[in-house]
């Protein structure tokens, strides 16, 4: 212990007093139980983050924002809270209200992880992670979003008869932030073709083009095809239409034959017309499609058929009189054979026949059922083995016959019997729902695949909200939907992942569902299997598919 010593003079003696004054030393060894206290003091602290156009310095304003930072508590357990919010006009957000102890701070919080994602539909940043140490004390940590990309398939498809046009030529040009460029490819057998590595906000002309039709052109954004409906996002071509005129004549005299039957084949079908019964024998069929083949058969009792063929409408139109003229030869030993479909004349045939043992022609049945096989010998046999499409065939009725085994008509009638095609089993109404993760409803979508890959679904419903990752809760009329299950995204990836979107009470519409990929994780460039099911009041339907990296699905599901 230390001392002081301090004289004092007295005034009555002259002598002098000493008074010794003890100062104890301060006990520092209590502040080995005040440190702990100290560090458990709780500190505040910001996030404040800009989002920008990657490659640009143009603020992503009033855009979906999520951050997910770790939040410690006074003795070390950690919670990861989510923040939902969106950008204000400069693309800002800041979060405040943190509390975390000063030991956190000190000695290591500085090297946890924050994530953060953010989307406006054209540009997006998913689950991209930062550490506390790069956000600034006093200022925004800039985070760059990328440009949304989107694999969208379209369609060419006949204007008449909504059927796919396969081999199309389409033209694609593509403008994204000022910058066009142009490709050309083809639709494929099912008329559809794809628009790919573009940004949704990016603007795309298709102009598609086929031999016999009118060209049709679609305009849009990317984020805007994204959301048609089929036939939104088809091109419909109009087919060019003509007519042409057929002449009918005698082989022999070269006059023109009256009333003689023309058949017309074309596209998969047949159309008969008669020759002018006023002895001019030209007939003629419109609305033509300008590129279709034409094969043309005319026949006439007495006289073996004729074909003519290997043109399109458009060619024959320019074609001259001559070889528009079809000529039937007279027989001099000619029968009349009819097809039929019960009792009832039976069109468009094939018969193939067979003149002892050798093919010697095919003729089709006109409207009437009819088709004539000439020439025959008193010791010919004839074999016919007729089919058409739909029907059983029949090569018993004539085969090896005699001509006098065909003296009358009855001989001559080859009947056809349609196929009947069994009805398909109506699938059973599955309500189990055992299988499926997340929340339930009167409407329920839930995706299921099997491996790392980061699929997720979005749903947009009747008002046009739509719900995913970055914007979970919609409310259309009253009716809100949820997604309560986003799995895949970054951490903690599972081999039986599922996403779910579900409403308590939906509002009657059509609810859009789509599948996109969006982080593929497979070494394989295979296509992936998923199952989407859709669970209402009348049950859950599966609907079963593959997808492949970079592509988008889309399913239509209606509420009533």
């Amino acid at each position: 212990m230390k001392t002081n010593t301090i004289t004092v003079t007295s005034t009555e003696d002259g002598g002098d007093v000493v008074m010794v004054m003890k100062r104890k030393k301060f006990p520092w060894w209590i502040l080995l139980f005040l440190l702990p206290l100290i560090l458990l003091i709780p500190i505040k602290r910001e996030l404040r983050v800009h989002f920008i156009q990657q490659g640009s310095s143009i603020s992503v304003a009033k855009a979906a924002a999520d951050v997910n930072y770790p939040l410690t508590s006074t003795f070390g357990s950690k919670t990861i809270v989510p923040h939902h919010d969106t950008t204000d006009t400069d693309g800002r957000i800041i979060i405040t209200g943190i509390k975390e102890p000063l030991w956190y701070k000190l000695f290591g919080g500085q090297g946890d992880s924050v994530f953060v994602s953010c989307g406006n539909g054209c540009y997006s940043l998913k689950n991209a992670g930062y550490k506390y140490r790069e956000f600034p004390t006093d200022d925004f940590k800039d985070v760059y979003l990328g440009a949304v990309a989107s694999v969208e398939t379209l369609k060419v498809a006949d204007a008449d008869d909504n059927e796919p046009l396969p081999d199309a030529a389409v033209q694609i040009i593509r403008t994204v932030d000022g910058n066009t460029t142009s490709g050309n490819t083809k639709s494929d057998v099912a008329g559809q073709f794809d628009i790919a590595d573009m940004p949704l906000c990016g603007t795309v002309k298709v102009v598609a083009s086929h031999e016999g039709y009118e060209n049709d052109t679609l305009e849009a954004s990317l984020f805007d095809i994204s959301n048609m409906t089929d036939y939104e996002r088809t091109l419909h071509l109009k087919p060019l239409k003509g007519c042409v005129k057929v002449i009918v004549k005698n082989l022999k005299t070269k006059t023109l034959l009256a009333d003689a039957t023309v058949t017309l084949e074309i596209n998969g079908a047949s159309r008969t017309m008669k020759t002018n019964t006023n002895g001019v024998g030209v007939g003629m069929f419109d609305s033509l499609r300008i590129s279709s083949t034409l094969k043309f058969t005319a026949s006439k009792s007495g006289y073996a058929d004729t074909t003519l063929s290997g043109y399109t409408v458009q060619q024959f139109m320019t074609l001259d009189e001559e070889k528009r003229t079809m000529y039937l030869r007279p027989l001099t030993k000619s029968l009349v054979f009819i097809n039929t479909d019960g009792s009832a004349p039976l069109s468009g045939v094939k018969n193939m026949i067979y003149k002892n043992g050798t093919l010697i022609a095919t003729e089709y049945s006109n409207s009437k059922g009819e088709f004539i096989v000439g020439d025959i010998g008193e010791n010919d046999k004839i074999s016919i083995d007729a089919t058409k499409t739909g029907y059983n065939s029949n090569n018993t009725k004539v085969k090896n016959k005699l001509l006098s085994q065909l003296n009358t008509q009855d001989s001559r009638t080859i009947p056809l019997t349609k196929i009947e095609v069994p009805k398909p089993t109506p699938p059973p109404n599955n309500n189990k729902q055992d299988d499926l993760k997340g929340e339930s409803g009167d409407l329920r979508v839930n995706l299921q695949w099997y491996c790392r890959t980061d699929l997720d679904l979005h749903v947009i419903d009747p008002c046009g909200n739509e719900i995913y990752f970055s914007k979970r809760k919609a409310t259309c009329q009253g009716g809100t939907g949820i997604l309560d299950l986003d799995a895949n995204a970054l951490i903690g990836t599972t081999t039986r992942p599922q996403e779910n979107i579900y409403w308590l009470k939906p509002t009657p519409g059509t609810y859009t569902i789509k599948v996109v990929c969006f982080k593929w994780r497979e070494r394989s460039q295979n296509p992936i299997s998923y199952n989407v099911s859709i669970v209402d009041k009348n049950g859950r339907v599966d609907k079963r598919g593959t997808i492949a990296s970079g592509q988008s699905i889309t399913l239509k599901h209606t509420v009533n």
